[in-house]
């Protein structure tokens, strides 16, 4: 950035060449009539003046309310009075630049410059358009104007030398920036606009004269070695480079950044033990920011492309959080971390910690209230999920998490409670709403109230037909009480074509079936569930067994029975099935 107090940064810049909103337009449109038309001939009766004021007052006042497409007609006929008024040209052009016709604007506004070559907005506004359109040249020649106009704007003769390099004309661009030069002095930004013209121009040597020159004004800042470095890197003179990076040590011991440029000199280099302990040595620095920590880990992390050990990886966040005490984002990255190595008890102790040092990011609460649920802990998940709520009591899926740890602790009027509290939030989120109506849904038949449960669930499938959870659960409860065979079945059938390798919804279905003594066809999806089963589950084989018993292989159905026993399954109806060796219906209640 030009540093000179009469010159605006190049941030500013910035604002000034992206185009404007209405309000930015406004603005230039008001300071605008300053330079009136001096050379307009056009001959207009006294009467016509008077139309033509009031309607340009009108008209402005049009704009001002944001009435545009009002507007547009009245600076129009302004132009039919007087075609040669560069006012009525500016702000008409002003309006078209808001509605994105920028073709229109710039045949308008190169009217208003040709009739008033003097006014510095109409250059400014048309600079501006053309940068827009990507007209760079012509951009750079509106700013060579207006720094010929106003000699003691520097802003002017930097843009112009600017918007010459990105149209390509990189020798006029350097002669620019030589004229900028001579009116500021040695300044750092148009040393480093420079060099990177040079380079492009393949000009090497000059390229390493304007960043050794910078050197020479400031031999304490290790911003320019940096440059230097990452110059002879790009040039394969890595003794040069890393000569360089330990003149930024020499003078700044703790430069967190050169350690980073080190690692990643390194490890381009082929040494990766030693790119490592320099990140190590970043990652400790407290004065290097969080920011860029975090970016640095992200890279070399990434899965596909990890430059770093899993236990190596595991030291740059320990060292990174002691670094930095008062940033939860570390911690944060370290509870990932154990997630990812199963470590769920650890991982939830740590996030703990991250949601004490930062209550008001909701998605660290959504974490706990996972990890919770991980780990089955429904009433930390409760308790959990109320803090939460105190926090942000307008967050649905909160109530639905909190709900669920009541459910899971068979508070079910409290699942009500909890939901119904909660259902203002939901807004049209469809999907959300039916868990908000599962769980309700659940709770209800707990309650055994059965109507106002299958209600609910009826509900769960027509927000969300892709519920798949909640249409499984419903089929199961329908077929325990053999309610509504023919709904179960169907149900559950749209489940399993959706997941046909999920083993409780394949236990679902055949279960159903089961019901409905279609043992054939039960006993094929029940092995399919079987075979599909990673958990083990010895429920499974009870319902195997009692399929096997209905298709008269009772001496195979005991011994599934007496299978599912010895794997944990301790049902009181399963003991009796195994004593009496037959099939015994169990209470759904």
């Amino acid at each position: 950035m030009i540093r000179k107090n009469s010159i605006t940064y190049w941030v500013l810049f910035l604002a000034l060449v992206g185009l404007s909103s209405c309000a930015t337009t406004k603005k230039v449109a008001q300071k605008a009539p300053v330079k009136q038309a001096t050379q307009d001939t056009t001959h207009v009766t006294k009467d016509q003046e008077r139309e033509f004021q009031y309607l340009l007052i009108e008209g402005l006042k049009q704009k001002a309310l944001g009435n545009l497409d009002k507007a547009i007609p009245i600076f129009s006929r302004c132009l039919e009075i007087d075609p040669s008024s560069s006012i009525a040209m500016f702000e008409l052009a002003n309006i078209h630049i808001a509605k994105g016709d920028f073709t229109s604007a710039m045949l308008l506004l190169e009217k208003a410059v040709a009739n008033n070559p003097e006014n510095e907005y109409y250059h400014l506004m048309l600079a501006r358009v053309y940068q827009q359109n990507k007209q760079f040249d012509k951009a750079a020649d509106q700013y060579g104007q207006l720094a010929i106009l106003v000699p003691g704007n520097d802003d002017y003769k930097y843009y112009h030398a600017s918007l010459l390099a990105q149209a390509g004309k990189y020798e006029d661009a350097l002669k620019a920036f030589d004229v900028l030069q001579q009116s500021t002095g040695p300044l750092e930004q148009i040393a480093v606009a420079k060099q990177q013209l040079y380079l492009k121009m393949g000009k090497k040597k000059e390229a390493f004269d304007e960043i050794e020159g910078l050197i020479k004004t400031n031999p304490k800042d290790t911003r320019y070695y940096g440059l230097l470095a990452d110059m002879y890197l790009a040039e394969g003179d890595s003794a040069k480079a890393l000569e360089n990076y330990h003149k930024i040590l020499q003078i700044e011991p703790d430069n967190g950044f050169v350690q980073i440029s080190l690692a990643n000199y390194y490890r381009e280099s082929g040494k990766p033990d030693q790119a490592y302990n320099h990140l190590l040595m970043a990652f400790k620095n407290p004065n290097l920011d969080v920011d860029t920590k975090i970016q640095m880990y992200v890279m070399i992390v990434q899965k596909d492309n990890r430059k770093v050990s899993d236990e190596q990886e595991l030291q740059l966040l320990k060292a990174m959080m002691n670094a930095n005490m008062d940033d939860e984002r570390p911690r944060a990255m370290y509870v990932e971390y154990l997630v990812q190595h199963n470590e769920i008890e650890k991982a939830r102790d740590q996030m703990r910690i991250v949601v004490g040092m930062n209550k008001d990011n909701i998605r660290y609460w959504q974490r706990l209230l996972f990890l919770d649920n991980n780990l089955q802990d429904w009433k930390a998940m409760y308790t959990d999920g109320d803090n939460a709520l105190k926090y942000f009591p307008s967050q649905p899926l909160l109530y639905v998490m909190k709900a669920v740890g009541a459910l899971q602790m068979e508070k079910y009027k409290d699942v009500i409670s909890i939901l119904d509290k909660g259902q203002q939030y939901v807004g049209d989120n469809n999907q959300l709403s039916s868990q908000f109506y599962m769980y309700r849904a659940e709770a209800l038949y707990k309650m055994k109230d059965l109507k106002k449960s299958y209600a609910m669930f009826d509900k769960v499938v027509q927000l969300d037909p892709t519920n798949y959870t909640a249409m499984n659960n419903y089929a199961y409860y329908l077929s325990l009480r053999s309610d509504s065979l023919q709904l179960a079945e169907k149900l559950s059938g749209k489940v399993v074509q959706a997941n046909p390798d999920n083993a409780t919804f394949l236990d679902t279905y055949a279960w159903v079936l089961f019901k409905k003594k279609d043992y054939s066809l039960a006993k094929f999806y029940m092995e399919s569930a079987i075979r599909n089963d990673n958990d083990k589950n010895p429920v499974l084989l009870e319902h195997y067994g009692d399929i096997l018993y209905f298709l008269d292989e009772k001496d195979k159905a005991l011994e599934n029975w007496k299978k599912s026993e010895e794997m944990g399954n301790d049902s009181p109806t399963l003991k009796e099935k195994i004593k009496k060796k037959t099939y015994i219906e169990e209470n759904p209640n």
